[in-house]
């Protein structure tokens, strides 16, 4: 009786990862991004996503409970990162987020680059040690479409927050390094605000908007002020499958000869092209 008990629950959970399985769907993406500003920047991201219906229940709100589950790997002509996240979606409306990376920096002599830095004053510590970071954030997103019909009533609101830890390996408590030209750091908490207001279109270019990132580095410890980039975005659709975002960013931060970011008035930043190619 045991065994055929065993059994029976076997096959029920075969069933149930069998029903699983089939209802994931993967995903993958190319994406390559272009800058310029203060000099010229570029990376190229592979990512490959798994999303999984979890939770799933009746409505507009609840039907397409799912969690995905994302691997990304980014190069940079002066560094590598890989990431590893998983988006939970308990309510359409909403996204609660875990996850985290590596990655290591070099010295790009060609154009006088380097992809780590370490010490007062930053000098290069190539392929020395491991940049790492450990996120959790929460979203909240709307889409008026939801509620109006027609193809010009879609105006897109969502706003994220995130607390990250970001560390280098070989830096010790309170020891400066800067890892792909992001600024001078010392390991610890910090946080990241995004604020998007968009508005799409059935056009080629399908989506115009604003979108406010904001960062409060070192959060617990000697907190730094504020600072943020404001972008004009436009994203045009070529094909299904193949899109350009522009943004034109400003901003209210520079870094100074040490690197350290220090908050002043507004100004341009830079032109960034992203291109992405869904797989």
């Amino acid at each position: 009786m045991k065994q055929n008990k065993r059994l029976l629950a076997l096959l029920v959970i075969l069933m149930a990862a069998g029903l699983l399985f089939a209802q994931t769907t993967t995903s993958g993406t190319l994406k390559l991004t272009g800058a310029y500003g203060t000099g010229i920047e570029a990376k190229l991201d592979a990512a490959y996503q798994a999303k999984i219906p979890v939770l799933a229940g009746e409505g507009p709100l609840f039907s397409g409970n799912n969690v995905k589950v994302k691997a990304n790997l980014g190069l940079s002509p002066i560094a590598g990162t890989v990431t590893l996240d998983a988006v939970l979606t308990p309510i359409a409306v909403a996204e609660i987020s875990l996850g985290g990376g590596l990655g290591t920096g070099w010295d790009f002599n060609l154009m006088d680059l380097e992809g780590v830095k370490l010490g007062t004053p930053l000098v290069s510590d190539s392929l020395n040690g491991l940049y790492y970071l450990g996120r959790a954030g929460a979203a909240f997103q709307f889409d008026t479409g939801a509620i109006f019909s027609g193809d010009w009533m879609s105006v897109v609101i969502r706003t994220y927050h995130e607390l990250n830890y970001k560390g280098y390996s070989n830096a010790s408590s309170g020891q400066t390094w800067e890892y792909e030209n992001g600024g001078a750091m010392v390991n610890g908490f910090n946080y990241k605000g995004e604020y998007i207001l968009g508005y799409q279109m059935p056009l080629m270019v399908n989506l115009v908007g604003l979108q406010l990132e904001t960062y409060t580095f070192n959060l617990f410890d000697d907190a730094t002020d504020m600072v943020g980039d404001l972008s004009v975005i436009a994203n045009t659709q070529f094909t299904e499958d193949l899109s350009l975002l522009t943004a034109i960013q400003f901003t209210n931060y520079s870094k100074d000869d040490n690197r350290v970011i220090t908050k002043g008035d507004g100004a341009f930043k830079r032109i960034a092209l992203i291109l992405t190619y869904a797989l």
